[in-house]
């Protein structure tokens, strides 16, 4: 049979319009062995003398069928054979790693089958790799997303591309056509008997549920839903761009954390702000498995009405918490996480806190220095107020400090949450000590009792910089 059918034509002209496969690329055809992929492996060789593509087949053998999934991989081996097209064959046990994992067979085979297909493009042995999904997959994939209560990006079902890399140039064709090409040519091809059990849900709506809707409500149901989607992807395209757009001004990365002001959400339309979210994870997690939308509704609510301090816990090893009028949402942090340091130092002298990643520079200098490069990180006190060795450490629960301009001595726990210092940052906040009381910390005025006054003569500076080497760095004792 000649390879250039009506169907075949169509289908060339509609994968050149869309740009779904370029002249050049390396493309590799996922095939399971049913008709819908050895039509696709045979399309595909054919466009490629005229694109310019080099063509493979690839198969993924799950092991859930024994003997019957070897002879599949057998016969897609043979068939890339006999077609002149290089076999990339990969495997696994799903039924054992669905059991490890307590997942769903199906979910799990398809993680298993796309993480070989995005390990071939990782090593540079193709550029894309094309499925052989149908517009009757997309129908069923509309209708059991709808069943299952999805929200508007789910109506989108199987979109054309996945990361640029995963295309599916056969969503325009329905499975009839599919298998009357596959009929004219007499391609041989497999047959998945668990295509034919209904107890699994999808087998169910592809055999029951779209005939007899097909029958008692409209004839068209498999383009209508391939339309359907087709808008509703439209739609969140626009919608996600908007969400991008709104919170940009807003959105901020700090190390790994992703933060946003909850003011700033609660000014955005609810459709927005659950896309903001999703893009927020995303950009944390590097991934949005397991996140569904009761999480995002969730989220939206600990964001609108949580205090300060409160945490979320979120899939993937994330958590969500609010740090007085922000949103931040930040890989959970591991429980051994130790933010104790002690430094004994006599003046001058530098040292280096890892937990901070600063420096700082304990230096005396003359009253005339001081007056001229006084600023922020730098503070005052009368060295001859100070008891000899120093210790430098981190806080701990139950210090007191009274800072100048203070009349009596506040808990640093109390002082911290008036200066909106997040949770997670109060551990390794520094403090110094001379005898047992605490003379400085970080961020607030010096100890009155040992403030430099303006005619003291010599004055100890301490001066916070960005960690790196240091001269004479002091070594916690």
């Amino acid at each position: 049979m000649p390879a250039h059918t009506d169907l075949y034509g169509r289908w060339a002209h509609e994968v050149r319009r869309s740009g779904l496969l370029r002249s050049g690329e390396r493309v590799g055809v996922a095939v399971s062995g049913g008709p819908d992929s050895v039509l696709l492996l045979e399309f595909t060789k054919a466009l490629a003398g005229k694109m310019g593509l080099v063509a493979s087949a690839v198969h993924f053998n799950h092991q859930l069928r024994g003997s019957e999934s070897d002879a599949d991989e057998q016969f897609v081996r043979d068939l890339a054979g006999r077609l002149g097209v290089a076999f990339l064959g990969g495997e696994a046990d799903v039924a054992r790693v669905a059991r490890e994992k307590h997942r769903n067979l199906e979910a799990t085979a398809r993680e298993l089958r796309y993480r070989f297909f995005f390990s071939l493009i990782r090593r540079g042995q193709l550029d894309k790799v094309a499925t052989a999904h149908t517009a009757n997959d997309q129908a069923e994939t509309v209708l059991l997303r709808i069943l299952r209560g999805t929200g508007t990006r789910g109506l989108g079902g199987i979109y054309p591309t996945l990361e640029g890399r995963i295309v599916r140039p056969f969503l325009g064709l329905t499975r009839a056509e599919i298998e009357a090409e596959v009929a004219r040519r007499s391609l041989p091809f497999r047959v998945d008997s668990t295509n034919l059990e209904t107890r699994l849900r999808r087998n169910k709506v592809r055999r029951e549920l779209l005939p007899w809707l097909q029958r008692e409500f409209n004839p068209d149901l498999i383009p209508l839903l391939g339309e359907f989607a087709d808008r509703s992807r439209d739609d969140e395209e626009y919608l996600e761009e908007q969400a991008r757009e709104r919170a940009r001004p807003w959105r901020g990365r700090e190390g790994q954390e992703e933060r946003i002001p909850a003011r700033a959400l609660a000014e955005l339309p609810r459709a927005l702000v659950r896309r903001v979210l999703r893009q927020m994870i995303l950009a944390a997690r590097g991934s949005l498995l397991g996140t569904s939308h009761r999480h995002i509704e969730a989220l939206r609510r600990f964001a609108t009405d949580a205090q300060s301090g409160r945490t979320l816990a979120l899939p993937g090893n994330l958590v969500a918490r609010r740090e007085f009028e922000w949103l931040v949402i930040g890989v959970a942090s591991a429980p051994t996480e130790n933010h104790d340091f002690s430094f004994h130092l006599t003046p001058p002298a530098e040292v280096t806190v890892p937990q901070l990643g600063v420096r700082l520079e304990f230096k005396i200098v003359g009253r005339e220095e001081v007056g001229k490069a006084y600023n922020k990180r730098r503070v005052g006190l009368d060295p001859l107020k100070l008891a000899g060795e120093l210790l430098l450490r981190n806080w701990g629960w139950g210090d007191r400090f009274c800072p100048l301009g203070f009349r009596k001595s506040r808990k640093l726990k109390e002082l911290f949450r008036q200066m909106k210092i997040p949770l997670g940052q109060r551990g390794a906040w520094p403090v110094l000590e001379s005898g047992k009381e605490i003379v400085w910390v970080r961020g607030l005025p010096v100890a009155a009792s040992v403030a430099a006054s303006p005619d003291a003569e010599r004055v100890l500076t301490i001066v916070e910089s960005p960690g790196g080497s240091v001269s004479r760095r002091v070594e916690p004792r």
